[in-house]
């Protein structure tokens, strides 16, 4: 049976993208895990791996932008034929105006911002390239690969080619955690655990202000994402799971930063010691104190539709306005899986019954003896920034002005630079 390639979300803020290039021919044989093709969209440059093993059937074209979701391919048994109407597609023709002329690019002059994908600044970049009046061919006149590629012959650079680290998605899971690779570059490791309700992806606002200094694995806790529906009974259990997945991929010590109810998993991970925490980055950490807004978990997990989503998700930042129509979209897609709803209410029964956390990671904080440091939005309307007093003398606070229960996403360049100083603390620490 044909198992469907599809175009993957790179970004909670962005739903369309283009295949930078296939790496696999059409026809090719391919193994899973295989890399199949490259994406090349204003976020970043991602190897999508095949899903199962089989041959490779295009049924998009390089260069072709494409929605989210979207079938971009087959993987096919021997002599399997593809359905009526998934046959591959060949690349658009240009656009044209009224008069039926092709439409041309959009310049970029050089007395104006410059408009260009991460992945065309990095190709730019390796090659000395000035982005400075190089037309971009993307929308509203984004410079893209190809654009950059055009401007000095460098289509068969090997640089320019070369296989990306860049978020490598490991597979799906039907029982324990799914993890992903957000990145495989570094001497040291980041382990990253999101917030309730939300998934890995969240990481990736982050990783669109720059890199960390280290190859950066993230995982969906259990209920979330792509890991089981399982509810565990406590933080224990959930950090069985997590030790689970970390040993099957080699990860004996890591810095361990986690965002709100994955904060908590984060500072009981570290006190289990069985992963070892070479340091600690809790931001809007839960288990603080046992308030927590209820009509927002209420609310927000009941929440379908992106009309009825919006005002919870707005509740989430300092400024309405970082959510984007693509944000709401994305939520809105997860949840249409009803089994994650009801997984997100099973959660939210257990460790948030009425309107109360139901677990404790200040005894954790005080037992841990290795560099701790918490970020927390003073307006945060969550969890109360309140719950940040009287810490241990070990835990060292930043106070984010003018941002809510989100601050790697509302000021992620700051809380990258502070990711980076945890990394250096906790290889100093060693």
């Amino acid at each position: 049976m044909a198992i469907a390639v599809i175009f993957p979300k790179v970004s909670l803020e962005t739903d369309t993208g283009s295949i930078g290039r296939w790496l696999k021919d059409n026809g090719a044989e391919v193994a899973q895990g295989d890399a199949l093709f490259e994406i090349d969209n204003d976020k970043a440059a991602v190897e999508v791996e095949a899903p199962a093993s089989g041959f490779v059937a295009h049924a998009r074209a390089a260069g072709e932008e494409v929605q989210v979701g979207e079938i971009v391919g087959h993987i096919l048994e021997s002599g399997e034929q593809i359905e009526a109407g998934s046959k591959p597609v060949a690349a658009p023709a240009q656009s044209a105006d009224r008069n039926g002329a092709p439409a041309q690019p959009q310049a970029n002059p050089a007395s104006t911002r410059i408009v260009a994908t991460p992945l065309a600044r990095r190709i730019a970049a390796q090659h000395r390239i000035d982005l400075h009046g190089i037309a971009g061919s993307g929308p509203k006149g984004r410079i893209q690969k190809r654009d950059v590629l055009g401007k000095r012959s460098l289509a068969d650079a090997p640089a320019v080619v070369s296989k990306s680290s860049w978020m490598q998605e490991s597979g799906a899971r039907q029982d324990g955690l799914h993890a992903a690779w957000l990145q495989r570059e570094g001497a040291e490791t980041l382990v990253a655990l999101h917030g309730f309700a939300s998934d890995h992806n969240a990481w990736r606002g982050l990783l669109a202000a720059g890199r960390p200094k280290a190859r950066m694995l993230a995982l969906d806790l259990p209920g979330h994402g792509r890991s089981t529906r399982t509810v565990p009974e406590d933080l224990d259990a959930i950090c069985a799971m997590v030790e689970q997945r970390l040993a099957a991929e080699g990860i004996e010590h890591a810095t361990i930063v986690g965002h709100s109810f994955g904060a908590a998993v984060a500072a009981r991970l570290a006190t289990r010691g069985q992963t070892r925490a070479d340091s600690l980055l809790l931001i809007s950490p839960a288990g603080l104190g046992p308030e927590i807004r209820q009509p927002f978990i209420h609310g927000f997990v009941a929440a379908r539709q992106p009309s009825s989503l919006l005002p919870w998700l707005q509740e989430l930042v300092f400024d309405p306005r970082q959510i984007s129509e693509a944000f709401i979209r994305s939520v809105a897609d997860q949840r249409k899986d009803d089994s994650l709803s009801s997984a997100l209410a099973n959660l939210a029964e257990r460790y948030f019954c009425d309107g109360t956390q139901t677990f404790s990671i200040r005894p954790d904080l005080e037992r841990l003896r290795i560099p701790m440091r918490i970020v927390f939005g003073i307006q945060d309307r969550i969890i109360p920034f309140a719950h940040c007093h009287s810490l241990p003398g070990r835990v060292g606070l930043h106070a984010f002005r003018q941002c809510g229960h989100l601050p790697y996403f509302e000021q992620p360049e700051l809380t990258l630079s502070i990711v980076d100083e945890m990394l250096a603390l906790g290889r100093n620490d060693r």
